[in-house]
């Protein structure tokens, strides 16, 4: 038997199993409930569309009422996975009614005898499961390509749909009758593949951004963490940064337990977003230490943003009752073409003056005194033993030699093949000579 005269069922079958083992797949990577519809969708059609396309072996008996319903079931099922990977919970009866309305109409013999009638309300029933999920695709916001793919898949079948079904109903309204039933299988096997295929990217792509997402995130805060920040801040025109340290933060631990400690950290960094807003790039670079980046700005203006934040956190009472202040550094905006690196480390020369002068005050890099804030310096709580506010930068910048390898450079980046002449070491050099005292 020639090839070309072949069923295109069991094709259709082999292609829907594959997909159904490649959604279990991809399930043991991403548990998504969506796959696990996706993949009893095209199960379905690996059932239900040869049963359907194989006549007649297949006995009209069988094919009508059984396999329509399973094709049915397998749109349904389409419809519902699209609505799952948007949020939206199972509507079983939606997965239930098209079955049952088909099974009904299957109950009496003049619908089972008339074929005109049995496709009409078949392309009818098509084009309504397969429009329904288009509705939810066609919302905002556009995630990727992938969704306007679908839109056009989708869009493609409900036309097919509609066309054959006002061919059934008015034979010869179009001249090119045969052409349009002859592209039907084609046009059934594109769908059946590519809705799939492309939920299945589509997913991917989610996980995908999800991962980048968690790469460049702080677990307890939400925030950006130190890498997120530095590969943020780099790309970001006439910044100026700001350095926070939570002052004490030790003490904190020691007295109120590493829990408390924790709550500080994060009702400081809800207080900081607040107070910056949401055109201000902010992360958190250590244990109680962040950053903010943000461009364009003066150093007066600057000086007004850090002590919006110093003010804000000092005047609030943190989670378990500690009234905890902050110190602030400034790197005023860079001059074209200077390291980020660079410009952290001035920041962090001015935060530890900030540290050394009394605590809870912010210090400009020196490139602007007669801006620098006059804070209310705040004098040490007895029993504090001082630290250097260093320690913790000096080893990062340390480790960051044996990590460059890797290409997770310490402090977030800061590499002597990115930024020449601002090398880990120069920096740790800068730091050993500031011989700081006072935590």
């Amino acid at each position: 038997m020639p090839i070309a005269s072949l069923s295109p069922g069991p094709f259709i079958a082999l292609v829907c199993l594959l997909i159904t083992v490649l959604c279990h797949a991809a399930r043991q990577y991403h548990p998504e409930p969506a796959l696990r519809l996706l993949g009893m969708g095209t199960f379905a059609g690996a059932i239900g569309l040869p049963l359907v396309m194989m006549r007649p072996p297949v006995p009209e008996w069988i094919a009508i009422p059984i396999g329509n319903s399973i094709v049915l079931l397998a749109l349904a099922l389409f419809w519902q996975a699209t609505m799952r990977l948007y949020g939206r919970p199972l509507f079983r009866w939606g997965l239930a009614a098209p079955v049952l309305l088909w099974l009904g109409f299957c109950a009496f013999g003049w619908f089972r005898h008339s074929l005109a009638l049995r496709v009409e309300i078949a392309m009818a029933m098509v084009a309504g499961l397969v429009f329904l999920p288009l509705c939810r695709l066609a919302r905002p916001p556009r995630e990727t390509r992938t969704q306007l793919a679908l839109l056009v898949i989708g869009g493609v079948h409900v036309v097919c749909s509609a066309v054959r079904g006002l061919l059934t109903a008015m034979p010869g309204l179009f001249p090119w009758e045969g052409l349009v039933n002859a592209a039907i299988p084609f046009e059934m096997l594109s769908y059946v593949v590519l809705w799939p295929g492309l939920m299945l990217i589509l997913v991917a792509e989610r996980a995908m951004r999800q991962t980048r997402t968690m790469a460049f995130q702080d677990d307890m805060t939400g925030v950006l963490n130190r890498r997120g920040f530095w590969q943020a801040a780099e790309a970001l025109p006439r910044r100026g940064v700001l350095l926070f340290d939570i002052d004490h933060f030790k003490h904190i631990n020691d007295t109120f337990g590493h829990a408390a400690g924790d709550r500080v950290i994060r009702h400081f960094s809800t207080v900081a977003t607040d107070a910056l807003g949401p055109d201000v790039l902010f992360g958190r670079i250590g244990g109680e230490e962040f950053a903010a980046a943000v461009g364009g700005l003066s150093h007066e203006a600057l000086c007004a943003v850090a002590e919006r934040v110093r003010l804000a956190f000092a005047e609030t009472v943190t989670p378990p009752g500690v009234r905890a202040t902050v110190s602030i550094g400034i790197a005023a905006p860079a001059a074209p073409g200077l390291p980020l690196g660079e410009q952290m480390a001035l920041a962090d020369r001015a935060l530890y003056r900030a540290k050394h002068q009394g605590r809870n005050r912010t210090e400009g890099d020196g490139s602007d005194p007669a801006h620098s804030p006059a804070s209310t310096p705040v004098p040490p709580r007895e029993g504090v033993t001082p630290r250097a506010p260093g320690w913790w930068r000096r080893r990062l910048y340390i480790r960051g030699a044996d990590q460059d390898a890797s290409g997770d450079a310490a402090f977030l980046g800061c590499r002597r093949d990115r930024h020449p002449g601002a090398g880990i070491t120069d920096h740790a050099a800068d730091f050993d000579r500031a011989g700081r005292a006072g935590g």
